[in-house]
Formats: structure tokens, C-alpha cells, sequence
């Protein structure tokens, strides 16, 4: 599939700053920069005049939005009166109006990082500085396609990466190396290191809450309509949508007595395999191993020749252009002026004079935790919450047991991601484990 980039053009009559300003978080919390790279703004645009601007969309088809930019980021107000009568512009057709680099607002470009006091001085748990995404019919619509891509990996079992992405396609849902992380940190999937096979978990039913003696579970792994529509009859069930509609919708099952899920398990075990996880979340943060020996784990990649590409090192803030010179830190190789992304993206090791793979998110932290960058993260004791800097997120291993802690994917709010119904001894354990400074408070500041 070819990805093409085109111009969808609107006209707006007010503040220009305040267009880029919201534009910007909104593509930036929901993680939109993949399917909108650019902001341009007419030359001359000033505050209470009428201006036009163009967000550059990047789909297969010219023309077609892609759903996730639909839901979550058209819905403002800017988007309200779309230039009519083309199905999408060329930058050359818009050129002369909007000017050159100084107009644009690459978001793709930019890895912000925050080491100023703004971060630590904002309050991650100020609910009045949260931007909540409005939910729309076609929200609502993507939730049930996850909810059915869930269904027919399940009936599946495993297979490979080519027939993950072509699901995805089917059911025009973008991105889906995203999907595939989401998935995993859900506890639904797992793959292969090389990315090349993935198979759904086992039917697991695991604890949640933070009390000692909970009687909430939710539901991970393999699903299906009938399961679920089951296992109403054991107790209080819930369906709670995911933020943003980004995956599928949690399932939460409450047991009238602790004997409860014992007797699930053993009425439905003719019909299902059903694994009991207990505090999985407790389990799996007891066995993750320190950061530094995760780091000797990650597989290398072997005959990187750096001085056959164009190479970018990670500075913290940005991929700036650089010589390699041999030294520890997150690069991009760039091959081709005509290529649209990096070659590769690897963290290079200098004491072993290996290029290290991983997820996305593990190499930048790795390579901010390298530059000695301050990382910290937040608990507020009486709300359960957990705050991590978005520009900080963890590496996908350790995020896990914060997404299991509640069955459901972080929220935004304030350049926070916000983890619900975690432990203290969960957060200190994992922050220990990452070298994080870890902050707790009992108020709302």
C-alpha cells in the first residue's frame, strides 16, 4: 500500500496561534502525527480576520481521511467550513498562499521533550486541564471495529504480521504497528521479536483494583460475543470504552463472593479455556528485570554500515543531522532523499559496539535515560493514579502492568499520561526498576 500526502483546506475566521496551539494537542494526545505531519497557514493570517489553512493528511487513497483523524481531531471547531470543490490539494497548488518552512508546523519532526520546570510544575491530576476528546458517531463506530478486529484474531488464533495489517485494512483501521502495541499492552496479543508472527493469549480473567481482596476482574485474550454474553450470568458485567476508542472496549466482570470466579471458571472450562492471572499485574512488575539488564536483551542488528546513510542523532528534543563518531545514542539512517521515513531507527551501544532493536518508545528511553535527562513520574495516593510525562512514555514491557492495573490504555491530560487503580508498591517497584524519580502526593495541588 502507498502512502500519499495531500492537502485538506478549511477557512477560518479568528487566532491563528490559537488554531496551531489546539491543532497541536490534539494531534499530539492522540497520537495523530502519523496520519497528519503539517500544519500550514495562509500568508499574512491574523487574529479576527478570515485565513485559509491546510492540514497535509497522509492515507492511500487522496481524499480519504482517515477515520481516526475524522473522530478525534475534525470535530473542532477550526474544521467547521472546509474549502469545497476538489478532493484534496498539492503543496504546489497551495504554495504561493502559504509560503515556505517558517509556516510550517511539522509535528513529525519534533519529539518534544520538556526538561524545563513546566513539565514538573504542571499538575498532571488537575481535571480542569484535561482536553477530552468528544465522542462522535464515528468514535463510537471505531470502537466496534476494534471490537471485531479483537473477535476475528481471536477465532484466528495466530498468524502472521502481513495478515494482522491486512485485518487492519479491512477494517480501515490506520496504523496498525499502533494497534498491534495497544493490543499487546491490553494483554490480547503477543509477537514475535522480530515482529514477523503474532498470536492472541489465552481467555484470561485477572485481578484489578488495589485492594488486597478485590472482587473486580477484567477480561484479556481471546474473546467472542458468546463468552461474554456467558459470563453476565456470573456476576456484574461492564463494557467501558477505551480512551479515545482506540481499542477495544475493556470488559469488567464484578463477583458477588470471592468463590465467584471459581465457579465461573469451572461451569465455562467445557467450553473455554480460561486462565486465572490472579494480581497479574503484581506478577508481572515481580519478574520485569532492572533496565540495564533489559537493555543486554534487546536484539541487535548486525552489518549496520552508518556512513552509507544520512545519519540524525536524538538530542533529547529532536533527530539532528551529525557525523557518526562512535557514540552511545538513538540515530536515524536515511536512505534515499525520496524516502518518506527513516531506514532504521536503532540505539547504538558503544560498550558492546552493538545497534540495538526495540519498540519505539523503549529506544527513546533509553536514549533520554543515556543523556541523563531528569525522568520522574507521579502517584497520587488518594485518586490511584500514576502520571507519566508523555514525551517520557515507558518502555512497552513496563507499561504493561500499568495498563492491566485497570484493563484500560492511559489518558491524556496536561502532557501527562494518567494510569488508573495503581498501587503504590506497583509504582515504586517499576519506577525502581527504570531509575525513575518517583513523586507522590495525597491532594489535588
Amino acid at each position: 500500500m502507498v502512502v500519499q500526502r495531500w492537502y485538506k483546506g478549511f477557512s477560518y475566521l479568528g487566532n491563528p496561534k490559537e488554531l496551531v496551539t489546539v491543532v497541536s494537542q490534539q494531534v499530539q494526545s492522540h497520537n495523530l502525527s502519523g496520519f497528519v505531519p503539517v500544519l500550514r497557514i495562509e500568508k499574512g493570517a491574523k487574529p479576527r480576520k478570515q485565513f485559509y489553512f491546510f492540514i497535509a493528511i497522509e492515507s492511500s487513497v487522496v481524499g480519504q481521511v482517515p477515520p481516526e483523524v475524522q473522530s478525534q481531531l475534525l470535530h473542532l471547531k477550526f474544521f467547521r467550513a472546509p474549502i469545497k470543490g476538489t478532493t484534496g490539494f498539492t503543496y504546489e497548488k497551495i504554495k504561493p498562499m502559504v509560503g515556505v518552512a517558517h509556516d510550517v508546523y511539522a509535528y513529525t519532526t519534533q519529539l518534544p521533550y520538556n526538561p524545563t520546570p513546566v513539565v514538573r510544575e504542571s499538575n498532571p491530576f488537575d481535571l480542569l486541564g484535561t482536553q477530552p476528546s468528544e465522542i462522535t458517531e464515528n468514535s463510537q463506530i471505531d470502537s466496534l471495529k476494534y471490537e471485531q478486529l479483537l473477535y476475528w484474531l481471536s477465532a484466528l488464533g495466530s498468524g502472521t504480521w502481513d495478515a494482522f495489517r491486512k485485518a487492519c485494512e479491512a477494517l480501515r483501521l490506520q496504523e496498525p504497528r499502533r494497534i498491534l502495541r495497544r493490543l499487546k499492552l491490553l494483554g490480547h496479543l503477543e509477537s514475535s521479536a522480530n515482529g514477523s508472527r503474532w498470536s492472541t493469549t489465552p481467555t484470561t480473567i485477572a485481578v484489578i483494583g488495589t485492594e488486597q481482596e478485590s472482587s473486580e476482574f477484567v477480561i484479556c485474550g481471546q474473546r467472542n460475543a458468546k463468552l461474554i454474553e456467558e459470563l453476565k450470568n456470573y456476576g456484574d458485567l461492564s463494557s467501558i470504552d477505551q480512551p479515545g476508542n482506540i481499542a477495544p472496549p475493556c470488559i469488567r466482570l464484578r463477583l458477588p463472593s470471592s468463590n465467584g470466579l471459581y465457579n465461573a471458571i469451572k461451569q465455562l472450562s467445557d467450553r473455554y479455556q480460561i486462565v486465572d492471572a490472579g494480581r497479574a499485574t503484581a506478577r508481572l512488575s515481580d519478574i520485569l528485570p532492572d533496565m540495564a539488564i533489559w537493555k543486554q536483551g534487546l536484539a541487535s542488528l548486525s552489518g549496520v554500515l552508518p556512513h552509507s546513510y544520512e545519519v540524525k542523532r536524538f538530542d533529547g528534543t529532536n533527530f539532528v543531522d551529525c557525523i557518526f563518531q562512535g557514540e552511545t545514542g538513538l540515530y536515524q539512517l536515511w536512505g534515499e532523499e525520496s524516502d518518506p521515513h527513516p531506514r532504521y531507527t536503532l540505539f547504538y551501544d558503544k560498550g558492546s559496539d552493538r545497534w540495538l532493536q526495540g519498540d519505539w518508545y523503549g529506544l527513546r528511553f533509553l536514549a533520554l535515560h543515556d543523556l541523563g535527562m531528569p525522568l520522574i513520574a507521579r502517584y497520587h495516593s488518594t485518586t490511584s493514579q500514576l502520571a507519566i510525562p508523555f514525551t517520557q512514555r515507558w518502555v512497552e514491557l513496563y507499561e504493561r502492568p500499568l495498563v492491566l492495573a485497570s484493563g484500560r490504555l492511559p489518558t491524556y491530560n496536561n502532557g501527562w499520561l494518567i494510569y488508573e487503580s495503581i498501587n503504590p508498591q506497583l509504582a515504586r517497584q517499576l519506577t525502581d526498576k527504570l531509575h525513575i524519580s518517583f513523586e507522590e502526593e495525597s491532594a489535588c495541588a
